[in-house]
């Protein structure tokens, strides 16, 4: 691993941790909404994502299988936080528990078998590739076809959701072309120019994630002032949160 991989995995390390303070404000602002506990989760997103770049950063968890070198915290990784992305936009848009563990698995998967077909050969990479693409396919279909199709009529709340979509999809359908076109891939580029990429395409699709929850926090307000509501003159800003809640409330902390 050169000194450019190195310093830039201690450098998302850094903007993790800016992820994490920013997930610890939100936290704070919710005080008295029944959101708080779930947008905690958030901070797994960022805390773990730092913790596995550290890792990366001390060379930890790399491996050479069958002549291939698999960044194993790279996946570790992936496989924690990026369903923890796609889940919290289906619980925005106030998605069933089903659609959001359907959403969260075939995220999970997909990451699966893009490590697999790192460390395989021949055949087997590409059709271990085209399983992990069809994954991939299927969450588009989630974010824009299913997710879309039973969000409240909140202004709020379709903002938020359309801020969050857009941002993970139109990030992530630079994953499988930098896969494809890096060592793991037809290796039209080597490693440290992939390892560079995706240490940029990691910060830039999680840190502004949990900024915009925080930026949005207004959407998941309903008590902003306990002492007035105990008064019995109603909580200072909004009522309800426009996410949903109750019994049948999707979570993907649940």
């Amino acid at each position: 691993m050169t000194g450019a991989v190195t310093s830039a995995y201690w450098l998302a390390a850094v903007a993790f941790l800016i992820g994490v303070g920013i997930t610890a404000a939100l936290y704070a602002k919710l005080e008295g909404s029944r959101a708080r506990t779930r947008l905690a989760a958030l901070a797994v997103i960022p805390g773990f994502a730092g913790l596995s770049y550290v890792g990366m950063a001390l060379g930890i968890g790399t491996v050479t299988v069958n002549g291939a070198e698999l960044v194993g915290l790279r996946y570790v990784d992936w496989v924690v936080t990026t369903p923890l992305l796609v889940g919290f936009i289906g619980y925005t848009a106030g998605a069933s528990r089903r659609a959001i563990a359907g959403v969260m698995i075939a995220d999970a998967l997909m990451i699966v078998f893009g490590a697999a077909a790192v460390v395989s050969g021949g055949t087997l990479k590409w059709a271990l590739f085209g399983v992990s693409a069809l994954f991939h396919v299927s969450l588009f279909a989630y974010l824009y076809v299913i997710f879309p199709g039973g969000i409240p009529d909140d202004p709020m709340q379709r903002g938020l959701f359309s801020l969050l979509k857009n941002h993970v999809g139109l990030l992530w359908l630079a994953y499988p072309f930098v896969w494809l076109m890096g060592p793991a891939g037809i290796g039209f580029t080597g490693a440290v120019g992939a390892a560079l990429t995706y240490a940029f395409l990691d910060v830039l699709a999680k840190v502004p994630y949990v900024y915009f929850f925080y930026a949005r926090r207004q959407a998941f307000i309903d008590v902003t002032d306990s002492r007035a509501a105990a008064k019995g003159d109603g909580p200072a800003v909004g009522g309800e949160a426009p996410v949903a809640t109750g019994d049948d409330a999707p979570t993907a902390a649940d």
